[in-house]
């Protein structure tokens, strides 16, 4: 079994922005507190991190125009996309990375879609993909999902994982994500790595 860690979404622009209104102040600091633990774990087990992030272009096109364009088709109003732009401060990891660990950027919500996770994963030899990050029901959910399609099997670390409300990061774990991946707290995914790297 070689399995890896991919840390999504975990930018200043999301997890530490005033412009998200979260519904406990906490969330993102207990977040952190158990990615960081992983984060920890892989590392001194050696297993390979990826750390993706969100990059938006600096200007808006035909992109958002078709986003903007489902949303009011699906009924739900569009919102303003945070900006998350290149070389602003909004895009630097909040747990950062180490020499040797890669990064990804995306543009939508999956982390497979149109970046080379998949080719990174696949080059290393991994089968087993432990993922944390923000927000659950809507970056986390939609990699294990194409994760799990792809053939990898998926762990999703609950505590590492937040929304800025509740009730759909609850929604995420209990229902859609079950589907797809394997639901565990971080200390259990730490645990993975050392029998990973002890060759169980």
């Amino acid at each position: 079994m070689t399995i890896a860690l991919v840390l999504l979404d975990l930018q200043n622009g999301i997890l530490l922005s005033d412009r998200i209104a979260w519904e406990d102040s906490a969330t993102p600091t207990r977040t952190l507190d158990a990615a960081r633990m992983l984060l920890e774990g892989a590392r001194a087990a050696r297993v390979p991190v990826i750390h993706v992030g969100v990059v938006r272009p600096h200007a808006r096109g035909a992109f958002d125009a078709l986003r903007t364009a489902n949303a009011v088709k699906s009924g739900k109003p569009p919102r303003e996309v945070l900006a998350m732009a290149a070389g602003t401060r909004d895009v630097e990891f909040v747990l950062s990375p180490q020499a040797g660990e890669e990064t990804v950027h995306k543009i939508g919500v999956s982390a497979f879609q149109g970046t080379r996770l998949d080719t990174l994963l696949r080059n290393g030899g991994v089968s087993d993909v432990v993922v944390a990050g923000a927000f659950t029901h809507m970056v986390v959910e939609s990699t294990v999902r194409q994760g799990f399609d792809l053939g990898y099997r998926m762990t999703v670390a609950e505590d590492a994982c937040c929304a800025p409300v509740s009730a759909p990061h609850k929604n995420a774990l209990a229902t859609g994500i079950p589907n797809f991946a394997l639901v565990v707290k971080a200390i259990d995914a730490v645990e993975q790595f050392k029998r990973a790297a002890n060759g169980g």
